[in-house]
């Protein structure tokens, strides 16, 4: 065993009890920040990009079999249905990113305690996860709205055939 292996042996040995449990909890805290990474980009955002392909074939159809109607709440459809399927693939790149950064984070933290080399800016991450936080909130949300304007448009065009 080398110097460096002994020294942070001692370290570890005289690391306290309170710290060994903290750092526990820190690394449950990375595993389920991988799970909640996984999961959020696989519901909200399949269902969004499910249903808005969906109503982008409807409004094909729509316009394909009727020929001698206004068609302009189709076309509105077709721009929200893909405005959310391109803002939900941005909200998916912005929750990956703040998904790595609050790991990023939370290993140095966990460095730190340890008493081993670490970043020493690493409280940075935690103000970059923040900021893709929010962008992925609001990304999700305007893909949101975007869908369900885009629904309502279908539905005002058909509404109209009567």
């Amino acid at each position: 065993m080398g110097k460096e292996e002994k020294e942070q042996k001692r370290e570890n040995e005289n690391m306290k009890e309170e710290d060994k449990i903290h750092i526990d909890k820190l690394n449950a805290h990375v595993n389920s920040a991988k799970l909640r990474a996984k999961y959020g980009l696989e519901r909200f955002d399949i269902l969004i990009i499910s249903l808005s392909s969906g109503g982008i074939a409807l409004s094909a159809t729509f316009f394909e079999k009727f020929e001698d109607i206004d068609k302009l709440n189709v076309f509105w459809a077709c721009i929200f249905f893909s405005v959310a399927l391109v803002i939900n693939l941005l909200s998916q790149v912005t929750g990956y990113y703040a998904n790595n950064y609050d790991i990023k984070y939370t290993l140095e933290e966990i460095r730190e305690t340890e008493k081993k080399k670490y970043y020493k800016n690493y409280k940075v991450y935690d103000c970059y996860k923040n900021v893709f936080n929010v962008l992925t909130t609001l990304f999700n949300l305007i893909s949101l709205i975007s869908f369900i304007v885009g629904i309502i448009c279908l539905l005002l065009f058909i509404n109209n055939l009567n």
